[in-house]
């Protein structure tokens, strides 16, 4: 028994090691890449319109938050404060690594606080299908006014498209999918060895179901939350558009459409490059507080999923 003490308490810093280097260790790319790149990309542009559009992209990013907090305080009882500081520490991350890879720091993140990995990753799924929507919508616009769509903008409609159809299976027929699985189960194998996947079978099913309870009942609010980010977003690539000369001739929903379209930072050059410079550095200006707010949190947010209703 004292020996399995041990283990455990030599566990719990080893964790947090690593916890934290999920954190620290993205971010220190972004910084790397911000002072290699970056900040070259934005010397010589105004200064104002560079404080203008940068206010306007770190407000689509608080509406993030707060629709993150929304959905894990309902799914995994992570307190809102803790999930919108844990959008704000992950999100430098996620915007230098490729095609949305960075959506694994956000992954790890809420399955260490919320203690359910399928939570976590409905969560996710539910982030990426209004995101969805909105690139669509998107899409649409860029086809309207550009005519016909290159090979990346059609490789991302085609994973956008999966993601939402993901979506809408999960949340609308998740729970009845499950539910039939389990009674087939129950009917046709009684073997202990199949009983012993019942429970796990529940607990997805439970929590699919909070997602399509989450999805029917706060959807509208967070289809207009997502409304508002994309528009903040499109409004802070109008700003800089308008006020640079580099980027004449360049709409906002344009350089918008080529941020998305590309994927890592690293590749972009011209209006693009500065774009993603200046996302980038708004995002970095506001992590060291909100880590400074968010790291006090990761000790205590365990236990309180932990002894929440419902635990999964």
């Amino acid at each position: 028994m004292r020996t399995s003490g041990r283990l455990r308490n030599a566990r719990l810093p080893a964790g947090l090691a690593l916890h934290y280097a999920v954190l620290f260790l993205p971010f220190g790319l972004a910084l790397w890449w911000l002072v290699e790149e970056g900040v070259a990309e934005l010397a010589g542009k105004p200064w104002q319109a560079l404080v203008l559009a940068g206010g306007i992209y770190l407000a689509s990013h608080c509406v993030r938050a707060v629709r993150l907090a929304i959905m894990a305080s309902r799914l995994l009882g992570i307190s809102g404060r803790s999930s919108a500081l844990l959008h704000m520490v992950t999100s430098p991350g996620a915007l230098v690594i490729p095609f949305k890879l960075g959506e694994i720091l956000r992954l790890h993140q809420l399955w260490y606080l919320g203690k359910s990995f399928p939570g976590a990753l409905i969560i996710i799924l539910l982030e990426r299908f209004f995101d969805g929507l909105m690139i669509l919508a998107l899409l649409g616009i860029v086809y309207a006014y550009h005519g016909p769509l290159a090979t990346g903008p059609m490789v991302l409609l085609a994973v956008t498209s999966v993601a939402v159809l993901a979506g809408l299976v999960v949340f609308v027929l998740g729970p009845g999918i499950l539910r039939a699985v389990q009674h087939y189960v129950v009917l046709n194998h009684r073997n202990p060895n199949s009983l012993r996947h019942l429970g796990q079978l529940d607990g997805l099913r439970q929590i699919t179901t909070r997602g399509a309870d989450l999805f029917r009942v706060q959807g509208p609010v967070l289809l207009v939350m997502s409304m508002v980010i994309w528009g903040l977003e499109a409004l802070a690539a109008t700003v800089l558009a308008l006020t640079s000369a580099n980027f004449v001739g360049t709409s906002g929903i344009v350089l918008l459409a080529e941020r998305v379209f590309e994927g890592p930072v690293a590749s972009f050059q011209g209006a693009v490059g500065t774009w993603s410079s200046l996302c980038l550095l708004s995002l970095a200006l506001v992590w060291p507080l909100a880590m400074w707010i968010y790291l006090p949190r990761v000790r205590n947010e365990p236990l309180r999923a932990q002894n929440r209703t419902g635990v999964l």
